[in-house]
């Protein structure tokens, strides 16, 4: 199963910790939404049709 973690530094920039089959990534997004944020993660590594979860931590 996919997992994205995600929570606030104290910057305001969004962490995103992605977790799959033992395959794990960090990447961090500043001045997006959390939505924004997402879609580019997704875009970015693509996995735009591929069902994660998104989970908050923190």
């Amino acid at each position: 199963m996919k997992y994205l973690y995600y929570y606030y530094n104290s910057q305001g920039s969004i962490i995103f910790c992605y977790s799959e089959n033992g395959y794990h990534r960090d990447c961090t997004y500043m001045g997006y939404t959390l939505k924004e944020a997402i879609s580019k993660f997704r875009k970015d590594n693509n996995l735009q049709r591929k069902h994660i979860k998104v989970l908050k931590l923190y």
